[in-house]
């Protein structure tokens, strides 16, 4: 406990988010000590994290459909940066907001993640939050355009070239300003990768499909 509080001390500690993500982590370990008879039983069963909404540090926007239009448009227009050209660049974002996958399931997938005839993609057990393997449909017209772009690629070769995570924040910042949308807005909500998850829903939604089925 004063290790995980010291962490939150001063201007720049971490944030309760980040707090609640060290505790699971530790109390994860200490359960696998149980299971694997190394310990009788966890000393931190009794910790509980802390309510992430007293402290909101990062909130996130989802992107009106003419910015992510926009945002599409221009990207496919920009030169090669972080080794990914322009239209890499906003076909990785494009998958992003239509499917709502995370930076780092896109980055697990491999050219034979993609089923082009049943327009799907499939995350891997290992990859996904939810450690289960999760298959998505794809627009049709996407499976098309992602099978021109991989067409050079050998099955098992990784998808998308991505930099490192924090890297492609600075990617999507610069694909932002080019395309003249704000990383934050007025009222302190970021458009960062994951809003792109955000935009999903938000696009779902307005297409009336059913909470249940966007979940």
């Amino acid at each position: 406990q004063r290790y995980i509080a010291g962490l939150r001390e001063g201007e720049n500690g971490i944030s309760i988010q980040s707090h609640n993500y060290y505790l699971q982590a530790v109390k994860g370990f200490c359960r696998w000590m149980v299971q694997d008879r190394r310990a009788s039983e966890s000393p931190l069963t009794h910790l509980k994290g802390l309510n992430v909404r007293t402290d909101r540090r990062h909130d996130r926007r989802a992107l009106e459909p003419d910015e992510i239009r926009r945002l599409l448009e221009v990207t496919r227009q920009e030169p090669t940066r972080w080794k990914m050209t322009g239209p890499e660049r906003a076909w990785l974002l494009q998958l992003a907001a239509e499917s709502g996958l995370r930076s780092n399931e896109i980055r697990s997938l491999k050219v034979n993640s993609f089923d082009f005839d049943k327009c799907t993609v499939t995350v891997r057990a290992s990859y996904s939050k939810r450690k289960r393997e999760d298959t998505l449909p794809l627009k049709p017209d996407t499976a098309a355009e992602l099978q021109r772009l991989f067409s050079g690629k050998l099955p098992d070769a990784q998808a998308f070239r991505m930099p490192s995570k924090s890297n492609v924040v600075r990617m999507l910042r610069q694909d932002l300003e080019a395309a003249g949308i704000e990383y934050q807005d007025a009222a302190g909500r970021f458009a960062d990768f994951h809003s792109l998850r955000h935009t999903t829903g938000s696009l779902l939604a307005a297409s009336g499909v059913h909470p249940k089925v966007a979940q």
